[in-house]
């Protein structure tokens, strides 16, 4: 069996020592590295206590991809040891490499791809028997997992890829559970030699009819080497590279200019001169992320003012609340400072089209400082088509509007709080379908501080406007999640967590261990959500629907009253 069907070393694998579990995780779906459309259950929290285990995986836990809701997929395990590798092969990336980070629902100390066969049988704790099937064939979400735009195809050659399982039995598992080979069908078939198979040796005809015959070879394996013995190897640049673009370059800024008292201009120029040109142009209401320092976690969005993914412009106001961003543009962000970027993706419903006929549609524009940022570029293309549109623009004084200038006169009314000229939304904003003069469908776009937005999304919604009317946009200082104090419930394990006034629930989960994904850190995109379970959330931000406000909360920046009940 087995003998000389690859180059690899193809004698009987190692047998694995008894093993403890170390780590037990589950994770829900979310909304997955701030990009649009981008989902996904990798970011696991521990669990503590005995959790039920059956067919379909652990009690909690929940998988995204269609093919890892199999049975054959109902355990993912990644080796504890692969970690410090990971470090010293992408040293820059070394606060990433930690348990929990590929997505594993456990991990123990000595088991791995070299001493696991196709088929083994373990028995994982008093009760459960499960069954290794397979190796996990690394995907395109982990490039965005780990920011790093090769990290699939560096750990389809590394092998440092963990394993599958299914469940023969269930029963409750909990940390400090034994792990215990019982059955060893498949000798010969370590998932280190699969791997040379699946990515080295793919065309061995001999190995691949060998491969479909062992026991205990999940359905995915089985099809995959089927479909090679009939068709040849498979294209894997789907699998690797995804549809959706790799986020993190490396930005100079060019041009730093004041234009008020608190509005800066920043330009920033691409260090990369080879930018594909699919991923050249922004899209509507264009906005990037900026990482603060290549180490560090701090990241915050901005609406982009004018330019492509070559040089773009920012405007960008110091907060007074500032928890670091625009603080530190402003006072510490020199001309010749590099920066990581990333190309936004909006995750609020887009508007309707700006292409309808301008006779039927009035755009209606209601901004609130800086927020004229997010719109600019809409406003000139409506320009250049003379759509219906009017402008409404507050500002504390006329000399700390921003980007007046590039504003058309005749659209444009401002509010400036030092004339005493305030901004009632109630009086702007029509109804859905406004006959009043000549009939025409309104669409409302809404950029500017919390008060404004909330504002404007209940007038909205109390005139009955649908989704496909209204656009809203959230930036810098607008969400800060602090507020009145609350606290939080942890529903598995029944802690309390004291959120302060001065803190974000997104904050507190994140001392406390829970490493929530987070990316805009203002309700924008939706990647720090938690569900609710019980209580009461005074919601802010723009990225749920209304009918996911009713089970769920933005951990950046909304907040709870009294006490409310999450899982994470």
């Amino acid at each position: 069996m087995g003998s000389q069907a690859t180059g690899f070393d193809s004698g009987p694998a190692p047998l694995p020592p008894k093993d403890v579990v170390l780590s037990l995780r589950t994770g829900k779906i979310r909304p997955f590295g701030g990009v649009k459309g981008l989902s996904s259950a990798i970011n696991k929290q521990p669990r503590s206590g005995k959790i039920q285990l059956t067919a379909g995986g652990f009690s909690g836990d929940e998988r995204q991809y269609i093919h890892h809701k199999s049975p054959d997929n109902a355990i993912h395990q990644y080796d504890p040891r692969h970690y410090e590798d990971w470090k010293k092969i992408l040293p820059d990336r070394e606060h990433k490499f930690k348990v929990g980070a590929f997505g594993e629902n456990i991990s123990s100390a000595h088991l791995s791809e070299d001493n696991l066969c196709v088929g083994d049988k373990f028995r994982l704790g008093p009760e459960a028997i499960i069954q290794v099937t397979m190796l996990r064939q690394p995907c395109y979400k982990l490039n965005h997992r780990f920011e790093y735009k090769k990290m699939s195809s560096l750990i389809q050659s590394t092998g440092y890829t963990g394993w599958y399982y299914r469940v023969i039995q269930g029963g409750e598992v909990q940390e400090g559970d034994v792990i215990e080979l019982i059955e060893r069908i498949n000798p010969f078939w370590s998932l280190s030699r699969i791997h040379y198979i699946l990515y080295t040796d793919a065309s061995n005809i001999e190995a691949i009819t060998e491969i479909i015959q062992l026991e205990g070879l999940s359905k995915e394996f089985l099809t995959l080497f089927q479909k090679r013995l009939a068709k040849g190897t498979e294209n894997m640049d789907g699998r690797l590279l995804g549809d959706f673009a790799v986020l993190w370059q490396s930005y100079k800024l060019v041009e730093k200019t004041r234009l008020t008292p608190r509005v800066q201009r920043f330009v920033f120029k691409s260090e990369d001169q080879d930018i594909d040109s699919e991923d050249l142009q922004f899209g509507r209401f264009p906005h990037v992320r900026l990482r603060f320092g290549p180490d560090s976690e701090f990241t915050r969005a901005y609406s982009v003012v004018s330019g492509d993914m070559r040089s773009f412009e920012l405007g960008i106001a110091k907060d007074d609340n500032s928890r670091g961003g625009s603080l530190f543009l402003h006072d510490d962000l020199k001309v010749g400072d590099v920066l990581e970027v990333a190309k936004g993706h909006n995750a609020s419903v887009p508007i309707i089209s700006n292409d309808q006929e301008s006779g039927s549609t009035k755009h209606i524009f209601i901004l609130g400082g800086i927020g004229v940022t997010a719109f600019i570029g809409e406003i000139g293309t409506l320009e250049k088509k003379s759509a219906n549109f009017e402008i409404h623009y507050a500002v504390r004084s006329r000399k700390e509007a921003a980007y007046l200038d590039q504003l058309p006169t005749k659209n444009t009314a401002v509010y400036a709080k030092d004339e005493g000229r305030r901004l009632d939304v109630s009086s702007i904003i029509p109804s859905p379908n406004d006959c009043r003069d000549d009939c025409f469908k309104p669409l409302v776009y809404c950029c500017g501080p919390s008060s404004l937005l909330t504002a404007c999304q209940e007038i909205t919604t109390k005139l009955g406007y649908p989704r496909s009317q209204t656009h809203f946009e959230e930036f810098g200082g607008a969400g800060t999640g602090t507020g009145e104090p609350f606290e939080a419930e942890i529903k598995n394990t029944g802690k309390v967590l004291q959120v302060p006034r001065e803190k974000s629930l997104l904050d507190i989960l994140n001392e406390a261990g829970f490493e929530i994904d987070s990316s805009c850190l203002v309700g924008n995109c939706g990647t720090c959500m938690v569900d609710v379970c019980k209580g009461e959330v005074v919601h802010q931000g723009t990225a749920l629907e209304d009918e996911q406000k009713e089970n769920s909360m933005l951990s950046c920046v909304s907040r709870g009253k009294g006490r409310i009940v999450i899982d994470c």
